[in-house]
């Protein structure tokens, strides 16, 4: 909230909560209402300056034959329903990725490895970098194989990408390093990770146009 009231052009976005208690104030569209809920005792000890009561639009959408509700900041004069339920599934996509390298590129390690703020963002750096090269070179193997790139396990395309990277490395000639990578791109290993994704049951990117906005 204190982002809401001081800061300009800066917005929050949160799914709803079950059992969330809001009273409607405002009926914005299909969907869409500017709600009322009251501040939690707990919150106001610890902040006293809240306010008893605070706003929130509440943009609410089916996808997938599911219902679901999103809170956010973000004015109804500039953003529609419609854009609100895209880009809150945009985020989403993003989180995922920020899964993938927890888990997958970190092996759920809690902490970095690096001691001193230099070497931080170094290793930040490093793992940024090196998630891009992976997801570059699994979408160029998965449409090389007419797949979606989001159908390929991040996981397995991680470790079978990297170790050949390392071995490219280590190679005498760099010459070669253009033809291993069209053959790394062009290999069979794109179905076993379609197959591995789709035995995880990764949540993919929805089409937008399967949004449809609830009526009151």
């Amino acid at each position: 909230m204190s982002i809401q009231d001081v800061e300009k052009n800066r917005h929050w976005m949160i799914p709803e909560r079950r059992g969330t208690v809001r009273t409607e104030l405002e009926h914005c569209g299909d969907g869409d209402y500017l709600m009322q809920m009251n501040v939690s005792p707990q919150a106001r000890k610890k902040n006293p300056a809240l306010p008893e009561y605070w706003q929130v639009r509440a943009v609410t959408y089916e996808v997938e034959g599911k219902e679901k509700t999103v809170f956010t900041s973000l004015p109804a004069s500039t953003f529609s329903a419609e854009q609100v339920a895209t880009l809150y599934h945009e985020r989403w996509e993003i989180e995922l990725g920020f899964r993938d390298i927890k888990s997958s590129m970190q092996d759920n390690a809690l902490t970095l490895r690096s001691k001193t703020v230099d070497l931080v963002y170094q290793e930040l750096w490093g793992l940024l970098l090196a998630y891009n090269v992976v997801r570059r070179e699994a979408s160029q193997a998965a449409v090389a194989h007419k797949r979606a790139p989001s159908e390929v396990s991040f996981k397995f395309a991680c470790q079978h990408i990297a170790s050949h990277l390392v071995v490219m490395a280590g190679a005498v000639s760099p010459s070669h390093t253009p033809r291993r990578l069209e053959e790394l791109r062009g290999s069979k290993w794109v179905a076993v990770a379609c197959r591995l994704a789709n035995r995880a049951k990764r949540q993919t990117p929805v089409d937008p146009k399967a949004y449809r906005i609830q009526p009151p």
